[in-house]
């Protein structure tokens, strides 16, 4: 395993403890709705900071042998 996949691991088991945590605010707040609504928004929010925002956010990512199709040398 290496440590790209070690980090997405880790970023998924926060994700789902963020919704578990939500959940269990949720049901001992007795908010409505609570079984669905708080375990999405308490884990898209974690979802959201654990993003790696050093990342070039689409334009290639981790490939930088090639730029337009064609092969940098």
């Amino acid at each position: 395993m290496n440590d790209r996949e070690r980090r997405a691991w880790l970023r998924f088991l926060i994700v789902v403890a963020a919704g578990a945590l939500g959940q269990t605010v949720g049901i001992s707040l007795r908010v409505p709705s609570s079984d669905l609504l708080m375990p999405l928004l308490f884990g898209g929010a974690a979802f959201y900071l654990t993003q790696d925002r050093s990342s070039t956010g689409g334009r290639g990512g981790d490939n930088v042998r090639y730029w337009r199709g064609r092969r940098l040398n």
